[in-house]
């Protein structure tokens, strides 16, 4: 994914900073690239000074081959120039064609859209999904009502859900959900709780709350209590299909036999015929549910062993990998260690030489993708003693930061809590060395922030911050 350094200024607290910007969005490259681009998350940054985020205003290419989409942002900001912006047109679309293999280039790549709106770049991809302008406004009066709400006293609320209640449903909950995943990924705790306290009251206060609300109690009821009894007993009193469905997948592993003799013996001794073609009902419907996961299960298993064998035999296993990075799951590598141990044991040294260099390429390319912090703290957690710890927090003493203290503290906290003795211990040894090399995070007057939507001011760089 090509990516570049922007010198930002903070139009919170002014601090200037540098932060790496995506030029290339490539939908095959990365699965992720869509639900980013919908949700506004596209530059995504946050200050390292007062932890304000938003996202920057800046010209990218989004790319999908499958549906041969090449659309360019440009906002008019970007380039003094009509001349320029073409330029930038041009090297965008070329670090496209870059990544590509000869063969797979196509000319839509040498004509690509232009937008010079997100919201309209936006639509066009949703229009490619078939999504009509119908279900786009609806989306916008879904996000529109989440803001209202958000920025509504708490007293005020039951008037605003008594005239929205046709917009609060379980796509309004969804996007409520991705709001609160986006506050905690970046920190803004104030914003978590707060949407926190939201959820809670439109859980109560709503239908389809209350109706996710037993979903999520029936779940956890199964997941406390993991047996067949239990997820029958579950089943049988469920109206919901799509809480059946969930507790199916959740309890595959107990739909065995065992399961089916129980649930037959149920329908067996039922008097009243109506439950009885209920209970009959819902056993098909497990049927139905089990025969299609263990079918799309053999589906991905074959799908993982036709990768593996493609990145063994392909000139370019990287570019290969990078293509289908989303599928380097724990399935996957199983598959590969278990072929790694068969051909060791099997004395297919040339073989085993070659599966081992390819996980340790795809574990590199992994870890591309994750924040250096992490690394770092996966690290010192896995160090031996506290002299190593301090050596390598040393060696990475640019990332032993405010925020890196604030990680670790965290991670020693809910160790306590889920009984972890050992491991909070080694967290609240790594934690005093931690002090010792940078202050404890300070309240610096962090803004609030607000869900989607809202539009800040343009900072001194020239590079707007929005929080699409």
């Amino acid at each position: 994914m090509a990516q570049a350094m922007a010198q930002v200024t903070c139009p919170n607290c002014r601090q200037p900073f540098a932060t790496p910007v995506e030029q290339v969005l490539d939908v095959e490259l990365d699965p992720t690239v869509k639900n980013r681009l919908l949700g506004g998350q596209v530059n995504m940054i946050v200050c390292p000074n007062c932890r304000m985020a938003g996202s920057l205003n800046l010209p990218f290419i989004y790319h999908d081959p499958a549906k041969e989409l090449a659309l360019v942002f440009m906002p008019m900001e970007a380039g003094r120039t009509d001349l320029e912006r073409q330029q930038l047109i041009g090297s965008l679309s070329r670090a496209v064609l870059n990544q590509m293999p000869p063969e797979q280039r196509k000319g839509y790549l040498l004509n690509p859209q232009v937008f010079f709106s997100y919201e309209s770049l936006v639509n066009r991809v949703l229009e490619a999904d078939g999504i009509t302008q119908e279900m786009v406004e609806a989306q916008k009066a879904r996000s529109a009502l989440l803001k209202r709400l958000f920025e509504t006293a708490a007293e005020e609320r039951p008037a605003v859900i008594s005239e929205n209640e046709a917009l609060l449903d379980d796509v309004f909950f969804h996007l409520l959900d991705l709001n609160l995943a986006q506050a905690e990924a970046v920190g803004q705790t104030d914003v978590v709780q707060r949407l926190s306290e939201l959820r809670s009251s439109l859980t109560e206060a709503t239908p389809w709350g209350r109706r996710i609300a037993v979903r999520e109690q029936a779940l956890q009821a199964l997941q406390e209590q993991p047996t067949r009894e239990k997820l029958v007993e579950l089943l049988v009193a469920s109206d919901d299909p799509d809480l059946r469905a969930g507790l199916i997948a959740f309890g595959q592993p107990l739909i065995d036999y065992l399961f089916f003799q129980m649930l037959t013996q149920r329908i067996e001794t039922t008097p009243d015929d109506a439950q009885r073609q209920r209970l009959e009902a819902v056993r098909q419907e497990v049927l139905a549910i089990r025969e299609a996961m263990q079918q799309q299960a053999q589906e991905i298993v074959q799908a993982r062993v036709a990768l593996l064998r493609d990145l063994l035999t392909t000139e370019k296993p990287e570019l290969l990998a990078r293509r289908h990075i989303a599928e380097m799951d724990e399935l996957f590598f199983s598959l590969l260690t278990s072929e790694l141990s068969r051909a060791r044991q099997a004395g297919e040294h040339q073989v085993a030489a070659q599966l081992d260099a390819l996980r340790q390429m795809l574990i590199g390319l992994l870890q591309e993708g994750i924040p250096p912090e992490l690394l770092l703290l996966n690290a010192i957690m896995e160090a031996e003693s506290d002299e190593q710890v301090r050596h390598i927090l040393e060696s990475n003493r640019p990332l032993v930061t405010e925020t890196f203290h604030s990680l670790l503290a965290e991670v020693e906290q809910r160790m306590r809590e889920q009984g972890e003795a050992d491991v909070a211990a080694r967290a609240a040894s790594a934690l005093a060395i931690v002090r010792t090399m940078v202050k404890p995070p300070q309240d610096r007057g962090a803004g609030k922030g607000t869900p989607s939507g809202e539009k800040p001011p343009t900072g001194r760089s020239g590079l707007e911050i929005a929080r699409r």
